[in-house]
């Protein structure tokens, strides 16, 4: 009898502590960001990194030749919309994101699929209409992480609710034969996009 007692009471902490574990993965797949932003090893083995990847940051597949070339893939890229922290001891963190649409670089993805394992790069931040690849506001050590490749994105699942930027006219709705567009181009003209299409980012 008591060894009776003994096994039910036992089955009965076994179905609890499982009950328990499953409860917890649900509630952590559920705050799961739809992203995964890491730094680099080389640049994370200090252990005073601290570096804060503000809400906004842009990351995007390689441009150089994607929408040229018949072998390249479609370009995409992401906007992080909240802050998150890396340090040392965490390099990765997960992030909520939004895709980002921009027919000047060539971003057309309005959902951004997490195929083939793509990895995305930091190329600059949101500031007005468009993308600020020099990031002038941020920290110096922030921009040489992102200057130098070493910040970058993974897709745990896809990336919609979409950003629209409006860099040039080839992001603008066809308004008809005759109509000014500058104050569009205007309100992007402080991007470092703009002003210098030459300027470092992808």
């Amino acid at each position: 009898m008591h060894n009776s007692t003994y096994g039910h009471i036992t089955l009965l902490l076994a179905l609890c502590a499982a009950f328990g574990g499953v409860r917890q993965t649900a509630r952590a797949q559920a705050v799961d960001g739809p992203t995964t932003v890491c730094i680099t090893a080389q640049a994370a083995q200090q252990p005073q990194t601290l570096v804060v990847v503000p809400s906004g940051t842009v990351f995007a597949t390689d441009t150089d030749v994607a929408g040229h070339a018949a072998h390249a893939p479609p370009a995409k890229a992401i906007v992080t919309t909240e802050t998150i922290t890396l340090t040392h001891m965490q390099p990765c963190m997960v992030a909520d994101a939004s895709s980002v649409v921009s027919h000047t670089r060539h971003w057309l993805a309005e959902k951004v699929r997490p195929h083939g394992g793509v990895v995305l790069h930091a190329v600059g931040e949101v500031s007005g209409n468009g993308v600020d690849t020099d990031m002038g506001d941020e920290d110096t050590s922030l921009r040489d992480l992102i200057h130098s490749g070493a910040l970058s994105a993974t897709l745990n699942r896809t990336v919609q609710d979409p950003v629209f930027l409006q860099e040039s006219d080839a992001d603008l709705p066809d308004a008809g034969v005759g109509v000014d567009t500058s104050a569009s181009r205007d309100a992007a003209s402080d991007l470092p996009s703009q002003k210098y299409p030459h300027a470092p980012g992808r």
